[in-house]
């Protein structure tokens, strides 16, 4: 399977590596690319990111924006979600290699997963057009309550995380996920972030693409 994986980073010295080792463990099974955008970093990370695309084989197509606002942390502000969002476009509009891959994989580089989390969203494309996984932190509390909603209704941190989540079915409908989602390559090629609350979910439902969570995926913030 050809899977383009897609993430903007700032800062992003500490962690780039560990993304990089998570891609490759996944080159025994599938073909995969990153496109990947930086901006506004005032650490290594461009260094870094040179020193890693030097030493991994897979290949690696890099982006620059600089939209030159505040670095917030993670706060509800619409200026954050406004820079967020421009930056994301600005790597989607000028990514030309979607026609390579067979599917795009919207991640945020510093999450921690593995091989099997993949493999399920994977499965989940036999049937659907996009696959989210559980946005975590730790075991028990859910992250991306932002992001990921149902219904209309957000996620909450705690069991059972919505009020429609239920346990006997693996796949549940989504309005629109953060964190990590797998998709068609033409959905990449046609949907964009909003710039009101940087959700891609909402390009993905108008188009009329089928969008559902995975409860057996899992991806971590660290």
């Amino acid at each position: 399977m050809k899977i383009l994986f897609g993430s903007i980073v700032r800062d992003g010295a500490s962690y780039l590596p560990r993304y990089f080792e998570q891609l490759r463990s996944l080159t025994d099974k599938h073909e995969i690319g990153l496109a990947i955008c930086e901006g506004d970093s005032k650490d290594n990370t461009i260094s870094v990111l040179i020193d890693l695309m030097e030493k991994h084989s897979f290949p690696v197509y890099p982006y620059q924006y600089n939209h030159n606002g505040p670095k917030f942390g993670s706060v509800d502000v619409s200026e954050r979600w406004f820079n967020i969002a421009k930056t994301w476009n600005y790597m989607l509009d000028n990514c030309n290699k979607f026609q390579e891959y067979d599917y795009f994989c919207y991640m945020e580089a510093d999450l921690i997963w593995n091989k099997e989390t993949i493999d399920k969203l994977v499965e989940g494309m036999e049937e659907f057009d996009c696959v989210a996984p559980m946005s975590m932190l730790g075991q028990e509390w859910f992250y991306d309550t932002w992001g990921h909603r149902s219904n209309g209704m957000n996620f909450t941190a705690t069991y059972p995380y919505h009020p429609y989540f239920n346990d006997c079915l693996r796949y549940m409908p989504l309005d629109s996920a953060g964190s990590c989602i797998l998709m068609k390559s033409s959905v990449a090629k046609n949907c964009r972030l909003n710039l009101k609350d940087a959700m891609i979910g909402h390009d993905i439902i108008k188009h009329g693409y089928s969008f559902v969570l995975d409860k057996t995926a899992i991806v971590n913030h660290p």
